[in-house]
């Protein structure tokens, strides 16, 4: 069975099979401001010589997926003929959530994938989750470490910084929080944008990951019930 990795930012859409490698798209949609008649969705926004009389629509409002009218299609576009041309009776797709999402959308999300696209089994997670997945696949000796991928926010405590400097500020505000004997390790990825991707494809990958996913069959027996159970994040 294929498995389809999709880090579903709120900006944009990080996708693409295991066996693959990722390609990056706009989670939204664009219409004309004259002709509202007129809408393009994700990359199709490239076909548009001159976008600056389009304006866009994301299906996230602060951190939640919030207009499923628009994350369906967009996500009909991405898994369609034009992009990825999913066969949903053979494929399985791990896909991103925010820590603490509402128990709504993560319903709604299973009513989609399942019932809607027929996906044979899905496993939801958090980015940060599996950011964490790909450092320590490659870092077992470590301990303690805090990954800085696309979608960590820290600008509470170290505002207005960037690169290295929010790398360095991140470590400085952990460290005056953490006791002594902990010893603190941030890691800034070279491809932040991709990096939760890359940890999906590792976890794809992994021995154990059907004993991890919810199987369609599982979701018809069991409903909502057995997701929660298993992606309790």
């Amino acid at each position: 069975m294929s498995a389809l990795v999709l880090d579903n930012g709120a900006y944009s859409a990080k996708i693409g099979y295991a066996r693959d490698g990722v390609s990056i798209i706009p989670n939204c949609q664009f219409r004309s401001k004259t002709s509202r008649l007129k809408t393009f969705t994700a990359n199709q926004l490239d076909e548009i010589k001159d976008p600056s009389g389009l304006f866009y629509i994301l299906p996230f409002q602060k951190g939640y997926l919030v207009n499923w009218d628009v994350q369906r299609k967009v996500w009909d576009h991405l898994f369609g003929k034009e992009m990825f041309k999913v066969d949903f009776a053979d494929t399985s797709i791990v896909i991103t959530e925010p820590y603490f999402n509402f128990s709504s959308i993560q319903e709604s999300m299973n009513e989609i994938l399942f019932e809607e696209y027929q996906f044979q089994a899905a496993l939801r997670i958090n980015a940060g989750s599996l950011s964490a997945h790909r450092y320590f696949h490659e870092n077992s000796s470590e301990l303690c470490c805090i990954v800085v991928d696309s979608g960590f926010s820290f600008t509470h405590i170290v505002p207005y910084c960037r690169g290295r400097k929010m790398k360095d500020g991140i470590c400085r505000s952990v460290r005056a929080l953490t006791p002594t004997e902990f010893q603190v390790s941030v890691i800034l990825p070279q491809n932040p944008i991709c990096y939760p991707w890359e940890g999906g494809k590792l976890l794809s990958e992994n021995p154990d990951f059907e004993e991890m996913v919810v199987t369609r069959e599982d979701y018809e027996e069991n409903g909502h019930f057995i997701c929660e159970e298993k992606f309790d994040i």
